[in-house]
């Protein structure tokens, strides 16, 4: 995956889905994965053996992704910000002091690099 940890998530979270969608074991074992926490993962209907949902174990902090020389963070629905916040029901992502909220990871991170090619053509 070469460390693109935006794309290890897009991958995990396909299979997730697929093994909810097909009430299937799906399995990733990957020694180089980029998200360290994530090395083996078992999903069984869309759910990790011991219950929890991915987002779930995602939650504990942002995933970054490094796009010409800028930090994009793509926070998941149940990251909270403040203790007492509530969770979004969407994904959250920040770039260059400005944060927004795309339905999925997917669309979060297209809407994000429209913004960062949006700012190399302004800073040009």
């Amino acid at each position: 995956m070469a460390a693109d940890e935006t794309d290890a998530l897009i991958l995990t979270i396909f299979m997730r889905d697929l093994s909810a969608e097909h009430e299937i074991r799906t399995s990733i074992r990957d020694e180089d994965h980029p998200l360290a926490k994530l090395r083996h993962l078992d999903f069984r209907f869309g759910r990790l053996p011991s219950g929890q949902s991915l987002e779930d174990v995602l939650a504990k902090r942002p995933v970054i992704k490094k796009v010409e020389g800028e930090r994009i963070l793509f926070y998941p629905p149940t990251f909270r910000l403040h203790s007492m916040s509530p969770p979004s029901p969407e994904w959250a992502y920040a770039l260059c002091g400005i944060r927004a909220y795309a339905p999925t990871l997917l669309e979060a991170e297209q809407e994000a690099l429209k913004m960062l090619r949006g700012f190399g053509h302004l800073a040009g």
